[in-house]
Parts: structure tokens; C-alpha cells; sequence
């Protein structure tokens, strides 16, 4: 606000523009938080729904294991790229398969939502978005939600299955996202917060 605006006036004007401000928030709200950059060595921390595994590295047949606290990665190479290129693997697996499972879960226990199946799920790395839905019915998600607490990926989930119905952010948006998931603002608030 300029110097020189009152705080009559300051109130005034955020009073005028809540209905801007409180869209803004939470267009803002839905972004992932930028990731630390991960380094790919043994001890680093890595998560999966929501919990922190501990990195250790081996040598032996390509695969990755989640066994105790740990992700424990195997290659012939152990080199930073080789592990990461593995982990990535196993990560867009994993979440293609629960985005699928979870999504099929919270069809059969939504009627409201009116769909029968799931549809096309798609799971790529996004920088600024945790997922978005296209006219033909597909959904995209960021393999980086497969990271979050599992209230959220189904949040997440939700909030873009009930784009197939309502395909903006108006009242009808909110009201129908209410009735099939009346806690979806806590969710929403924990992914805000989420390191990932």
C-alpha cells in the first residue's frame, strides 16, 4: 500500500479484493514447495508417503527395496546418476500403481462423483504443480506426490477427479469437493506444508 494510504482505506481495499486474494492463496496453496536437491548418496534422506527413508547403496542386481527405514538400491554402478536413475524409476512406478489403486478406492466410495472407472492416469515430474486434468478425462500428476502423507495424494486425487465434473474453481468447484471429502482443507494445508 502507498505511504501514504490509511488503514481505512488498506482495509477497504482487501475487503474488495477477498474474493482475488483468498483464489490466489490457494492457486498458491496447490503448488509443490521446491525440493532440496537431493545428491544420491548413502545416508541421504529420501521419502514415501510421507515417511523418511534413509539411502543406502550396494552393490549387487539393479533394484530398489524399501525394507525398514530404508531404500536400499542396488546397482553395478554406484554412482550418484546410476542411483538416481533407479530411485526415479521406482518412484513413477510406485505412484502410477497408487494414484491407479487409490483413485479406484475413492471412485467406489464417492457415488456423488458420477464416474465408473478410472481414468487415464498420467505421471510426470512438474515443476510448479502437483497435478491438473485435461478436457479428454485424463489426469497428471507429479510423481512427487507419491511422497506426501496418503491424506493428501487422496486430496490431490479428489480434487482433480472433481475437475471432471466442474471443470473451474467457482462455488460449484468447492461445494462438490466438500461433499465428497468434507476434510480436504486439512489435507490440503499438510501438502502445503509437505517437504517432499
Amino acid at each position: 500500500a502507498p505511504h501514504e494510504a490509511t488503514s481505512d482505506r488498506i482495509t477497504e481495499g482487501l475487503r474488495r479484493r477477498r474474493s482475488w486474494i483468498r483464489r490466489r492463496m490457494r492457486e498458491v496453496s496447490d503448488q509443490p514447495l521446491p525440493a532440496p536437491t537431493p545428491e544420491w548418496i548413502g545416508g541421504e534422506t529420501h521419502r514415501y508417503l510421507g515417511r523418511q527413508y534413509r539411502l543406502k547403496i550396494r552393490r549387487g542386481e539393479p533394484q530398489v527395496l524399501l525394507r525398514g527405514g530404508y531404500f536400499e538400491v542396488a546397482s553395478g554402478d554406484r554412482s550418484p546418476s546410476a542411483v538416481r536413475q533407479l530411485l526415479e524409476r521406482w518412484y513413477r512406478e510406485h505412484a502410477t500403481a497408487l494414484f491407479e489403486r487409490r483413485a479406484a478406492v475413492l471412485i467406489g466410495a464417492t457415488p456423488r462423483l458420477r464416474l465408473h472407472q478410472v481414468p487415464p492416469i498420467r505421471v510426470r515430474k512438474m515443476r510448479k504443480r502437483w497435478g491438473s486434468w485435461t478436457p479428454a478425462g485424463n489426469l497428471l500428476l507429479n510423481v512427487e506426490a507419491v511422497k506426501l502423507p496418503l491424506g493428501c495424494v487422496d486430496y490431490l486425487l479428489m480434487h482433480e477427479l472433481c475437475h471432471l465434473r466442474v471443470p473451474d474453481h467457482g462455488k460449484r468447484f468447492w461445494r462438490l469437493l466438500e461433499a465428497c471429502m468434507p476434510d480436504w482443507e486439512r489435507w490440503r494445508e499438510r501438502m502445503g506444508q509437505a517437504e517432499v
